[in-house]
C-alpha cells in the first residue's frame, strides 16, 4: 500500500480545502478519504454565507482569504463555483449591537475589507423590503456574498485532483494505526494506507475518529437550519445578506424568494456515537418543532421584514455544524499522540473560512509558515471533557444560540 506525506479524513469542504492548499503549496503526496460522496454530508446543507467581518476579529483574515481564493479556483477550473458577490448589510437595533458593529466596521478597516454606512433610504433601496425605521446604524460590506457550498466543495476537490491528489469516496476509515505512540496511518475498508501525517477532518463524526488515539475532540453536532420562502415580486430577486443580530436572524436571496436564517435560543445537539454513517439517511429535526423556532422570532423579524407575517415557506433544510464552548475553530495537533492533527468546530463558518483553514493547515502540515495565529484555536484549550456529556453538549448549545452576539475576547 501506498505511503503517503499526508492522509486527510474527511472529504467535506475542510477536507477538500486543506488538499488543496497542500498539492498548490508543495509537491507532497496527499490522500483524501471520504466513506460517502464529496461534500455530501454538512456542506451540502449549508446556507453558504461568507461574511468576511464577523463578531470574531481572529477568524477574520481566513474568512477574506475565501473570497480571494474563489477567483482563483474558478480560473484553475474553467468554471463557476457558484459564489454571488451581492454583498452583505448588517443592521444594528440596539446600542449593544450598535457597539458591536462599530468594533467590526474597525475590523475591516484594519483588513483591508471595504465597508460603508448606510441611510434607511440607501438600505431600502438595496433592499426594499426591508423596514429599518429602528436601525440605529446600518453598514455595508460590499464584497461579501454567498456561495453554492457543494459546488465550492467539490471545486477543492477537482482543483486538488488536477495537481496530484488522490482522493477515495466510498472509503471508510476504520480505525488509526499508531506505533510508538505516532499515528502512522489508518486502516479503511480497503485495507491499510500509510502517511507520514494524518488530519481529522471528519466534521461530526470528528471526535469518533480522535478517540481512536485516545482523545476526544472538544465538538459537538449541533443543528443548524434555515427556511426558503416560495418566489415571491414582493421580496424575491436580488438583494443583499441582511443580517438582523438583535433578532437572532439573516436573509439572503434564494431562486426568486428568501432563504432565512434563525438562531434557537437553545439549539439541538447530537451525541456524535448515534449518529448513522451517512448522514443522508438522518434528519436533525426531531418532530416539527422546527416551525415553532421560526414562529417564536416571527415578531423579532417582522419589526424589519413586516411581509414575514404572509410569506409561505416552501421548504425547510436542516445540517449539522460542529460546535465548541466557544464558537471557535478546533485546528492543530492533536495532544498524546505525534503525526495526527485536526481541523473542525466550524460552528457554522466553515464554508466561509475554508481556504484560510486549508492555508492555515497546509502551512502547519509541512511544518512551514502558519499565517494566522492558531493558539485561539487549540485543540486542548478547555482540559479534559466529555463531548458526549449532556453538559459539554449543553455549553455548545449555548455557543450557537448566540453566535450573532460578540464576545470581547473573540
Amino acid at each position: 500500500m501506498k505511503n503517503y506525506d499526508h492522509i486527510i479524513i474527511g472529504g467535506g469542504v475542510l477536507g477538500l480545502s486543506i488538499a488543496y492548499h497542500l498539492a498548490r503549496d508543495s509537491r507532497d503526496s496527499v490522500v483524501v478519504l471520504e466513506r460517502n460522496e464529496l461534500a455530501s454530508a454538512a456542506s451540502s446543507r449549508a446556507a453558504g454565507l461568507v461574511l468576511q467581518v464577523t463578531t470574531k476579529p481572529s477568524q477574520t483574515a481566513m474568512t477574506k482569504q475565501t473570497c480571494e481564493t474563489i477567483p482563483l479556483l474558478e480560473r484553475a477550473l474553467g468554471d463557476t463555483v457558484g459564489f454571488h458577490a451581492v454583498g452583505s448589510m448588517r443592521i444594528a437595533s440596539s446600542p449593544e449591537r450598535m457597539k458591536e458593529l462599530v468594533r467590526m466596521e474597525q475590523d475591516a478597516e484594519d483588513n483591508n475589507i471595504p465597508c460603508q454606512n448606510l441611510n434607511a433610504l440607501e438600505a431600502t433601496e438595496k433592499a426594499p423590503w426591508l423596514d429599518v425605521n429602528n436601525a440605529q446604524r446600518i453598514t455595508f460590506f460590499p464584497t461579501d456574498g454567498y456561495v453554492d457550498p457543494y459546488r465550492l466543495g467539490t471545486s477543492y476537490g477537482l482543483a486538488a485532483r488536477k495537481l496530484g491528489v488522490d482522493i477515495k469516496p466510498r472509503c471508510e476509515v476504520q480505525n488509526l494505526l499508531i506505533e510508538a505512540n505516532q499515528v502512522i496511518g489508518v486502516q479503511t475498508e480497503k485495507g491499510n494506507i500509510f502517511g507520514n501525517s494524518v488530519t481529522d477532518a471528519a466534521g461530526a463524526w470528528a471526535s469518533l475518529i480522535s478517540a481512536h488515539a485516545g482523545y476526544l475532540l472538544p465538538v459537538v453536532p449541533t443543528r443548524s437550519h434555515y427556511w426558503i420562502s416560495a418566489p415571491n415580486t414582493n421580496y424575491g430577486g436580488d438583494f443583499p445578506i441582511v443580517m438582523l443580530p438583535d433578532a437572532r436572524t439573516y436573509m439572503r436571496p434564494e431562486v426568486d424568494g428568501m432563504l432565512i436564517g434563525v438562531q434557537e435560543p437553545h439549539s439541538v445537539t447530537f451525541d456524535a456515537r448515534d449518529l448513522p454513517g451517512n448522514i443522508n439517511s438522518f434528519s436533525p429535526t426531531k418532530g416539527e418543532e422546527h416551525w415553532d423556532v421560526i414562529a417564536g422570532a416571527m415578531e423579532e423579524i417582522a419589526a424589519f421584514f413586516p411581509e414575514i407575517k404572509h410569506a409561505e415557506f416552501a421548504s425547510y433544510i436542516s445540517g449539522l455544524s460542529t460546535y465548541t464552548p466557544d464558537g471557535n475553530l478546533v485546528l492543530g495537533a492533536v495532544p498524546q499522540v505525534d503525526n495526527f492533527f485536526t481541523a473542525t468546530g466550524c460552528c457554522g463558518h466553515g464554508i466561509a473560512m475554508s481556504a484560510g483553514i486549508g492555508t492555515a493547515m497546509s502551512g502547519l502540515l509541512r511544518g512551514d509558515t502558519v499565517p494566522v495565529d492558531l493558539d485561539p484555536y487549540e485543540p486542548s484549550r478547555f482540559g479534559k471533557i466529555n463531548p458526549f456529556s449532556p453538559e459539554f453538549r449543553d455549553r455548545c448549545a449555548q455557543a450557537r444560540a448566540s453566535k450573532s452576539h460578540s464576545s470581547l475576547d473573540s
